[in-house]
C-alpha cells in the first residue's frame, strides 16, 4: 500500500475503524439500559425494539443490512415477547438480569461477527472507498476493534449480574452505571489507539 493510499483511507474515515453509523446502531441498547426497571421493562423493550427496527430500515435503505442491527431487532423482539408473557416472578427476575443479558447478547454478536465480517468493518465501509475494503490494514484494524469491543461488552456482564443479585441502589449505581461507562470510555480511547497504530504502520 502506498503512502498516498494510506492517507486517502485515513481521510475517508478508517482512522476510526467505523463511521457514526455504529454509534447510531447502539442507540436501542442504550435506551433499553436506561429504561429497564421492573416497572418499565415492557416500555423499555418496546421502545428499544421500535428504535432497532427504525435503525435497521434506515441502514437497509442506505447501503445494506448490518449484523449488529439485525441482532438488536431479534434481541429486543425477544425481550418484548418475554416481558409481556412472563408472570410476575419471571418479570422481576428478567428486570434484574436484563442489562446483563443485553450485554451478553452484544458480546455474542461481536464475537460471532469475527467468523464472518467483523461488525466494525460493516460500519467502516460506509466511509472508506470500496477499493480499500480488502486491504490488510483495513481488515486487521477492524478485527482488532471488533475483538476489543467484544471483550468490553463481556466485561460488563458480571457487573450487571452483581447489580441484579444485590439489588441495592449504591451497587446499582456502581455496577450498572459507573463501571460500564468507565469500560466504554476505555474502549473509545483504545479504539483511537488502535486506529493511530494502524495509521502509523500503513
Amino acid at each position: 500500500m502506498t503512502a498516498s493510499h494510506a492517507s486517502h483511507m485515513t481521510d475517508a474515515g478508517e482512522d476510526h475503524g467505523h463511521g457514526t453509523g455504529l454509534y447510531i446502531a447502539l442507540v436501542p441498547w442504550v435506551l433499553f439500559t436506561l429504561l429497564a426497571q421492573h416497572s418499565t421493562l415492557k416500555v423499555a423493550a418496546v421502545i428499544a425494539l421500535v428504535a432497532a427496527v427504525a435503525i435497521m430500515i434506515r441502514s437497509i435503505t442506505q447501503g445494506g443490512l448490518k449484523l449488529l442491527e439485525l441482532g438488536a431487532v431479534i434481541a429486543f423482539l425477544g425481550f418484548t415477547v418475554i416481558a409481556f408473557a412472563a408472570d410476575h416472578a419471571t418479570g422481576l427476575w428478567l428486570a434484574r438480569c436484563s442489562r446483563a443479558i443485553a450485554a451478553a447478547l452484544l458480546a455474542a454478536i461481536a464475537f460471532g461477527s469475527l467468523l464472518f465480517t467483523p461488525f466494525t468493518e460493516q460500519y467502516a465501509r460506509d466511509s472508506v472507498p470500496r477499493q480499500f475494503w480488502t486491504s490488510p490494514t483495513f481488515k486487521t484494524t477492524n478485527r482488532r476493534l471488533t475483538t476489543m469491543w467484544a471483550w468490553v461488552f463481556t466485561a460488563m456482564v458480571p457487573f450487571h449480574v452483581l447489580a441484579g443479585a444485590i439489588d441495592k441502589k449504591p451497587t446499582n449505581i456502581l455496577f450498572n452505571w459507573v463501571i460500564p461507562i468507565g469500560l466504554i470510555i476505555w474502549g473509545a480511547k483504545r479504539s483511537d489507539e488502535i486506529a493511530a497504530s494502524a495509521k502509523s504502520s500503513a
